[in-house]
């Protein structure tokens, strides 16, 4: 009797490579852990339609309440939607010091709390925080070497609220895309904007390399994703092989995390890789920063109480 049980694993976002290797390190680990009872067979959206022939390209979240699929890794903001409103406090800015802060707080009590808590108002229960590039950075048909350089500067950004209203504290005026990542209406979106809000290691997937030549490496936020999975799925699963899903989620979520920065950090510093891709790269200043962080505190005003209390203010002291 073969008791393998198949997981269906959706690669929905773009650009495929961030989010492939994720994946396949999380299928080495569980094949491992579980000595081959759990195999992870992995889909890109056009590959996983071949195969089931039902044409749906709903986002991972539908899909899984269909129980269509098992897993993903999705945007914190496309968890938001979801009446799961704490997951737009990860996307405030400068809310993250460092790398190995946010660590502290994605695999702490905080980060745990939250992705037990999805399966409370989503089909999902979260298994690990995952990043898409790390710090944001913006990528704009100008040089942007000062916050004065922001005021007026139309730039496109995710409809997650707070950082609409981000743009907006900066001195921007934001332009809400709410498409998928590879959706070419979101791609016109972007290319007819004089900014667009990215990461490094998405740079060719969001921003217009014909026209997005400056990129100006502020920091300002984060971007983080989540390994998830079908509840219903989960609560099938025997708490020993929960545990190796969730070990397996820990080491490949660790992997990603560090490549991430990787890929961030070799292009910030390679000025051969800037010029073949014939970018003018530059970072903000310590005092250009700090006024940014100055002009953010009207957000912080505004959401703080909005989201559950003492999360901020536990992130901020973790």
């Amino acid at each position: 009797m073969n008791d393998t049980r198949k997981i269906r694993w959706l690669l929905y976002h773009e650009p495929i490579e961030l989010f492939v290797r994720t994946a396949e390190a999380f299928a080495k680990e569980i094949k491992e852990l579980t000595n081959g009872r759990i195999e992870i067979d992995v889909y890109t959206i056009s590959d996983y339609n071949k195969q089931f022939q039902n044409g749906d390209t709903s986002a991972p979240l539908t899909l899984m309440q269909n129980g269509d699929i098992e897993m993903s890794q999705v945007q914190v903001g496309a968890l938001g939607v979801w009446n799961a409103p704490d997951f737009f406090a990860l996307e405030l800015p400068f809310l993250f010091s460092s790398h190995d802060h946010a660590t502290r707080v994605l695999e702490g009590e905080i980060g745990k709390g939250m992705l037990d808590g999805l399966a409370d108002s989503t089909p999902a229960t979260g298994l690990a925080f995952t990043y898409s590039g790390g710090f944001r950075c913006l990528a704009a048909d100008r040089a942007i070497d000062s916050v004065e350089d922001l005021q007026g500067l139309e730039v496109s950004t995710s409809a997650n609220p707070v950082m609409v209203d981000t743009a907006i504290a900066f001195g921007a005026t934001p332009v809400s895309v709410h498409t998928r990542d590879e959706d070419p209406e979101s791609k016109q979106v972007r290319s007819n904007t004089s900014a667009v809000e990215t990461t490094l290691p998405r740079y060719y997937n969001e921003a217009n390399p014909a026209v997005h030549k400056y990129v100006a490496n502020t920091k300002h936020s984060m971007y983080l994703t989540s390994i998830i999975i079908n509840t219903e799925f989960w609560n099938s699963l025997s708490k020993e092989d929960q545990a190796a899903m969730r070990q397996a989620a820990l080491v490949s979520s660790r992997l990603e995390r560090q490549w991430s920065v990787d890929d961030a950090n070799e292009i910030a510093t390679n000025v051969d890789k800037q010029r073949e891709w014939g970018i003018s790269y530059a970072e903000f200043s310590d005092a250009e920063t700090a006024k940014l962080k100055d002009r953010v505190e009207v957000v912080y005003d505004k959401y703080t109480q909005f989201f559950t209390p003492g999360l901020v203010d536990g992130i901020i002291k973790a």
